[in-house]
């Protein structure tokens, strides 16, 4: 990848990770995000959701942040993975 390549690939994937994580608290302020400890090799963006709710109340949010996702990949082309988890 050349200098210009790598500059832009980047940028979209910051601006995706701050897109997501502005939808993700404007949403639920409730939610720490943190990075995954164990990405995976072709992530560009990877991240995990914390939220104070069961499990059975995650999974909406799970969708809607999934949404989110198709949106920023398809507008930045970036591979992004988002886990929405119940706080331990």
């Amino acid at each position: 990848m050349t200098t210009p390549l790598v500059k832009q690939a980047a940028f979209n994937a910051a601006t995706a990770s701050a897109e997501l994580i502005k939808k993700i608290i404007t949403e639920y302020p409730q939610a720490e995000i943190r990075p995954r400890q164990m990405p995976v090799a072709d992530e560009d963006v990877s991240m995990e959701v914390i939220l104070p709710l069961t499990i059975n109340e995650i999974y909406p949010i799970r969708d809607r942040i999934y949404d989110w996702i198709l949106e920023l990949q398809d507008r930045y082309g970036v591979l992004i993975l988002a886990s929405a988890i119940p706080k331990a």
